[in-house]
């Protein structure tokens, strides 16, 4: 499935090509390196069934101790 990616802003982020169906509260790695949490789907933008639009927030990678 291909979701569009935005934040919280509804600033697009960039595309992704997902295996499975993602859900909220989901924590993926996108193409970009960049880890991030779904915070909300929409269906509704969009009147492909196979593209939908999801409201993402990135995830603190945490730091290395060295």
């Amino acid at each position: 499935m291909q979701y569009l990616m935005t934040d919280l802003h509804q600033r697009f982020i960039g595309a992704l090509n997902y295996n499975k169906p993602l859900a909220v509260g989901d924590v993926f790695r996108a193409d970009n390196t960049k880890t991030y949490t779904v915070v909300s789907i929409n269906d509704t933008r969009n009147k492909s069934k196979d593209v939908k639009s999801v409201t993402v927030i990135p995830v603190r990678e945490p730091a290395n101790a060295h």
